[in-house]
């Protein structure tokens, strides 16, 4: 091999290595260049669900790149490997790695949405012997935090799961008390809609939008009409061949509130001009008698 030959093969080696970057790798840089749109939430902290006002509609129910999510906070939590349930499952575990999930919350007076977006350098949309989909899910308590955060903890303490595959024309609402206990449940309110999209920085994401009708009724389905609600996610990248119980979830769980009070009026900003004429009228004010207390403000043309 000429010296030129070795130059060239190594400068594609180096090309390789720095377009391959690992989850880890990608969540560090996140973390070292801090996003001020965004909000880091760790396990045990309370977000609140953003109301979207009734006279503002979305294109679609479930368009994950609609306009109105650029209104909307953001969060952000890592997500690392599932602790194993058996030993297939053992021998993939690498506590140590992890991603970053994006996730955004919002409701109109009938309708609840949950928005996901994460990196994944591939579409992944099929599922056969060797090839595996890509996939997410929301998971919420039904009885208590004290619910086991890796799919419940027996009948009396069950979780509502939502679920989508890349491969699925629909959501799935299921409901699990414990491994191996998954169950579709007969009422299936939840919808959704994805999309895979590039980039300013070439780099790509999956978008992801879930939502329910506030007053669906049925066995199982989590209650969204006031109150603290415990949630947790889950991300399969089907390049890494995760499937199962082989994916990265966020550990413990996260609380929802699902109808927040609304914030306090606010006074209307001013444009600089009308606070400079208000600052003058004040100013022109000083000194003026103060009307008596009980005493009203008399209509012009009128004396006191």
């Amino acid at each position: 091999m000429t010296r030129y030959s070795l130059i060239k093969n190594l400068g594609m080696l180096g090309t390789t290595l720095a377009v391959a970057i690992s989850p880890l790798a990608r969540a560090q840089q996140e973390t070292a260049v801090a996003d001020p749109t965004v909000q880091d939430v760790t396990a045990g902290e309370t977000i609140p669900a953003s109301p979207i006002p009734d006279n503002i509609y979305l294109r679609d129910i479930n368009s994950p790149d609609d306009i109105v999510w650029d209104r909307i906070p953001a969060y952000r939590t890592f997500v690392t490997a599932a602790p194993p349930v058996h030993q297939s499952t053992a021998l993939r575990f690498d506590p140590k790695e992890g991603e970053h999930l994006y996730f955004q919350v919002a409701r109109t007076s009938e309708r609840f949405y949950i928005r996901l977006r994460w990196h994944d350098d591939s579409e992944n949309q099929k599922s056969t012997v060797s090839t595996f989909t890509d996939g997410a899910a929301i998971q919420f308590a039904l009885n208590g935090k004290d619910t086991n955060y890796m799919m419940g903890s027996g009948p009396k303490k069950p979780v509502n799961i939502w679920y989508w595959r890349a491969d699925a024309e629909a959501v799935a609402s299921l409901a699990a008390g414990g491994y191996g206990s998954t169950s579709i449940l007969p009422d299936q309110p939840v919808s959704g809609k994805a999309s895979f999209r590039q980039l300013d920085n070439r780099e790509t994401e999956w978008h992801l939008v879930m939502s329910r009708e506030i007053n669906s009724k049925g066995e199982h389905q989590i209650g969204l009409k006031k109150g603290l609600v415990p949630v947790a996610f889950a991300l399969w990248q089907g390049e890494e061949e995760q499937r199962d119980g082989h994916k990265r979830v966020s550990h413990n769980w996260i609380m929802l509130d699902v109808a927040p009070a609304p914030p306090p009026p606010q006074p209307p900003i001013l444009s600089a001009e009308k606070r400079s004429r208000a600052a003058k009228a004040a100013e022109g004010r000083k000194g003026e008698a103060v009307l008596p207390k009980g005493k009203k403000v008399p209509e012009a043309g009128t004396f006191y």
